[in-house]
């Protein structure tokens, strides 16, 4: 069946073009209008609805588009809109039966074909979602935005290259920015560098000065891209943040009235389950004072079941699950718990929903541990960091105001079980090579750490390279690579994901961790210095750069840093050949692992309650967010 499109000079065609031009404001004036002339004509009922629509007035709209189906029960378009209503508000089922019930009527409808296959996808129907996005491709091959949402759900079930494929024909496409970051940053996921590089040129020209308004960046790809400093990650968090408009704040407490008693202190998070996150973070609420803080998770992580989340769910006063709930419904549900001080665990990492805090529902807003950088939004007040990630005289690097703890912004786990010790044989090391390794992403390993690792396999013929085994395609890209650089392939090997306690004990038998920059490591620095496994870290340009800088001078091991390639070689170097000197190093780190302020769980919470009761301080006496530097405090041990 032909699809119906209204002429130019049709009202209704008018006013819905008023709308997606942004003109918002004149689109519903009018769409009253039409209804006003005309109650019994669902047309103006269905424009006024698709007005509303654009506003986010979702109730509003709902009940125009219901009133429009009322009178026309065979109006397609007017079940599209209402199932994209039902999916901004995260009514899934209900978005399901409206879109398929305006397809029935209008089945080469290729806008509600495509909100469908979203609908699938966010409701973990992959499948269905890559039939229906398929279908739409098929009606119009060059439907970029088909061709992207299509490479997201096939990245979620593995379809690494195939995703690459559909990120690369998107990115042709598109005008937008977003979608060659999109597909440079797949194209680092599977080894293809060449892919990468040829995209990266123009994303980074587009970037500078500014983005395009336009333009809807991806800023969590861009943490690990050669060539983006610290003020294009805060441009991009900017024009993140600038697509999120229309936030209404929702109802809360005066702020006199959360200031009486315990301080009620929110954490958001999507990522409370077996997650790097979580790995980090879930002594912290085990560690809360309990008589100055009661503690509330906001938890939109999917359903699943773990010892981690078990273990991290538990430590919180209470829970409260907001992941199927829409924005707006979930910054009401933070304000009626009276909230003093919301905590974005996830930033614009995968699966954010930190424009939950555009709303205000609590009057401190604060992001920390998910992002590695700035979120550039104007909702949050407050940035979790340290001297290292986040020096003095960078403050104009971030959106937010720098809550500074004394040592470092990241919390560890001393409950962190250390599986059994395992031998070289048995996970395929040689037994006497000295052993590099990174367990970093493979999307964080570049041509030039990749080929400076290289340069470490020559200049020490005794030693082998030991990386995670990501995804077959990087894996066998690095094979190749190896061989380019000259390094026979078998120096190069791959260790396949485990459990975290296997993980841990496995990690005792490298020699030296490696940092991979631009991003750099994080959690996995943290891995190997807690399994007794001395790390090599960069000093960066940019937070995301200096996490591992961070731990190893929170550790006790400054001089484990390099400012630059060359001191970088020279340190590897160093330890690789000189074994007295390694075995001093490896000593203190086993000495300082338990008594300095890295794994010291209890003195880090100490530091972070400080720093929040600081922040309320200047909220409840009337004084705007400024920057706090958090003074160190003693040991409990010491």
């Amino acid at each position: 069946m032909a699809q119906n499109v209204s002429p130019p000079e049709d009202p209704y065609h008018a006013i819905a073009a008023l709308a997606d031009s942004g003109q918002v404001e004149a689109a519903e004036r009018q769409a009253r209008e039409l209804v006003a002339r005309a109650p019994e004509d669902h047309d103006a009922w269905r424009v006024l609805g698709y007005a509303l629509l654009t506003r986010n007035r979702y109730p509003e709209a709902e009940s125009a588009l219901k009133h429009a189906i009322e009178l026309a029960p065979q109006d397609g378009v007017a079940f599209e809109h209402l199932g994209w209503i039902y999916h901004r508000t995260n009514r899934l089922p209900q978005a399901a039966e409206a879109l398929k019930a305006g397809l029935a009527i209008l089945p080469d409808r290729l806008r509600s074909r495509v909100i469908l296959a979203n609908v699938m996808a966010a409701a973990g129907k992959p499948q269905h979602a890559i039939a229906h996005f398929e279908r739409a491709l098929k009606q119009e091959p060059r439907h970029f935005r088909a061709h992207n949402n299509l490479a997201n759900v096939l990245v979620g079930v593995g379809r690494l290259k195939d995703a690459a494929t559909h990120y690369a024909e998107a990115a042709k496409l598109a005008p937008d920015l977003t979608y060659k970051i999109s597909a440079a940053h797949q194209a680092r996921r599977i080894g293809d560098w060449e892919a990468a590089e040829a995209l990266e040129p123009a994303i980074l020209s587009g970037m500078r000065p500014s983005p395009r308004s336009t333009d809807r960046i991806s800023p969590f790809p861009l943490l690990a891209m050669p060539g983006i400093t610290a003020r294009d990650q805060l441009s991009a968090g900017r024009q993140m943040a600038g697509h999120h408009k229309s936030l209404a704040p929702v109802p809360r407490q005066q702020i006199a009235a959360l200031d009486s008693g315990k301080l009620r202190i929110g954490y958001l998070s999507t990522d409370l389950h077996d997650h790097p996150l979580t790995h980090l973070f879930s002594e912290v609420p085990e560690l809360h004072d309990r008589t100055r803080f009661e503690i509330v998770a906001f938890d939109y992580s999917r359903d699943r079941k773990s010892v981690y989340r078990d273990r991290v769910l538990a430590a919180f006063d209470k829970v409260v699950t907001i992941r199927g709930l829409s924005d707006q419904d979930a910054a009401r549900a933070i304000a009626a718990e009276r909230i003093a001080i919301a905590i974005d665990l996830t930033g614009w990492a995968t699966g954010s929903r930190s424009h939950i805090l555009g709303h205000r529902p609590a009057p401190v807003a604060m992001q920390w541990l998910g992002f590695p950088g700035t979120l550039g939004a104007p909702w949050v007040d407050y940035i979790v960091a340290d001297p290292v990630v986040a020096p003095p005289g960078c403050e104009a690097e971030f959106s937010e105001k720098l809550l500074r703890l004394p040592h470092s912004y990241q919390s560890n786990d001393r409950k962190r079980l250390i599986g059994d010790r395992v031998t070289r044989a048995a996970v395929g090391l040689p037994e006497d090579a000295f052993v590099f390794c990174s367990f970093n992403q493979a999307f964080k390993i570049h041509r030039d750490n990749f080929a400076l690792w290289m340069e470490l396999l020559r200049a020490k013929p005794d030693s082998v390279l030991w990386l995670l085994d990501d995804n077959r395609w990087a894996t066998e890209a690095l094979r190749a690579r190896a061989r380019e650089f000259g390094i026979a392939p078998e120096r190069v090997i791959f260790a396949p994901r485990v459990t975290m306690p296997k993980h841990l004990a496995r990690l005792r038998l490298a020699d030296l961790a490696l940092d991979a920059p631009p991003c750099g490591a994080h959690t996995t620095c943290s891995d190997a210095l807690w399994a007794g496994t001395p790390h090599l870290a960069f000093h960066g340009e940019a937070f995301t750069s200096r996490v591992a800088a961070s731990l190893l001078t929170a550790v006790g091991l400054p001089e484990l840093i390099a400012e630059d390639a060359e001191t970088y070689r020279a340190l590897a170097l160093r330890l690789a050949n000189d074994r007295a000197y390694f075995a001093v190093i490896r000593a203190r780190l086993a000495a300082n692992r338990l008594s300095t302020p890295l794994f010291d769980s209890a003195l880090f919470t100490r530091h972070l309650e400080a720093g929040y009761e600081a922040a309320w301080r200047r909220c409840r006496d009337g004084l705007p967010p400024d920057h706090i530097d958090v003074p160190a405090l003693a040991s409990a041990g010491a």
